[in-house]
């Protein structure tokens, strides 16, 4: 059973990379992709996350209208655990009320949400690190073929330094297009003072380099690495994108709590501890993640937030409907009793 959920999980990671690529290339920048990817990913789940919310809310409205019978009931049976458990059903089937239902429908909702959480953090994290090592060596194999083009060039103004340098800026520009995005060098490093590049250890380990040729592409690292940052600072990032992580998850939150919580009634313990759990957990995972995996989780938010917002004020909306024409109802009934007792006056 392990070996076949970790199966599963490796199938999935890899599905996650073969559709960010699609996006990817049809987009050029994977720092776009992973944000339109994310929302028709949000738009192909809503239906779940809709039914869910709606059938919430509807529970939570008929819960806080028989609150005061239950409070009654806890009231007279304190002393019968079994009789209030009883009488208590009793009053959920007579209001049509399906506690398991709704805890089975959350579940499953939370149960796609961590599986697609988890799925795409490892397959991102892998193909990151993949990333950042193919990316450097489409560098390096850049220098060494402008390192031999240029013996075989005799008409040429250009030093030898030069013309590596010129080559090598060329494959970056080129590499940007798809790795950079607004102040971000690289999306698969974070948004911090890192550097733009691969460890040089990391990735003669990785391509299993001893010896003189360790030395040699060290040599070529350094001289690529200098080339392409020249005098400034070698900062991938200026931590903007943990900052906003961190406060849409806050705010969302914040949202999510108000939306939920019944009309007049004030947030929970449970909503008070996610608002500070949630926020730290994100500031974590962007600190130690790449961009592209933070951009996920912020358009995720973000999302979440809007389709959250607008089946709320549809709900309320019909719920407000529903309260006007029963109060029409009523009105109109009291009418009829009131023309009936004149009638028989």
């Amino acid at each position: 059973m392990e070996m076949l959920n970790s199966v599963s999980m490796l199938l999935a990671s890899d599905l996650w990379t073969i559709i960010i690529d699609f996006f990817a290339r049809t987009i050029v920048n994977y720092g776009w992709a992973i944000i339109v990817f994310t929302i028709c990913l949000k738009l192909v789940l809503s239906p779940l996350d809709v039914f869910q919310r709606v059938s919430t809310q509807k529970q939570s409205r008929v819960m806080a209208v028989i609150q005061p019978e239950i409070n009654e009931l806890q009231e007279k049976y304190k002393n019968d655990r079994e009789k209030l458990n009883q009488e208590t059903n009793k009053l959920y089937k007579k209001y049509k009320v399906n506690v398991g239902g709704m805890c089975i429908t959350m579940l499953v909702t939370m149960a796609i949400s961590l599986i697609v959480l988890f799925t795409l953090y490892s397959s991102i994290r892998s193909y990151g690190n993949e990333k950042l090592y193919t990316t450097y060596q489409e560098l390096d194999k850049a220098y060494i073929e402008a390192e031999t083009e240029y013996a075989t060039l005799t008409d040429t103004d250009l030093t030898q330094e030069e013309y590596i340098e010129e080559a090598v800026m060329l494959k970056y520009d080129e590499l940007s297009e798809q790795n950079s995005w607004l102040w971000i060098k690289n999306v698969w490093k974070s948004d911090t003072n890192t550097s733009q590049f691969v460890d040089f250890d990391a990735y003669a380990d990785h391509f299993n380099l001893e010896g003189e040729d360790r030395e040699l592409a060290e040599a070529r690292y350094d001289s690529i690495t200098s080339t392409i940052v020249g005098d400034g600072r070698d900062n991938n990032g200026y931590y903007v994108i943990i900052i906003f992580a961190v406060l849409v998850s806050f705010l969302t939150q914040l949202l999510s709590a108000k939306l939920l919580a019944p009309k007049g009634q004030k947030m929970n313990l449970t909503n008070k501890i996610m608002m500070a759990v949630i926020p730290i957990t994100m500031l974590i995972l962007a600190m130690t993640s790449n961009v592209v995996f933070t951009l996920y989780i912020i358009t995720n938010s973000l999302m979440t937030a809007i389709i959250s917002t607008i089946i709320s004020l549809v709900l309320r909306r019909m719920n407000k409907d529903k309260d006007d024409k029963d109060i029409l109802m009523k009105s109109r009934n009291i009418e009829v009793v009131e023309y009936s007792r004149n009638y028989k006056k």
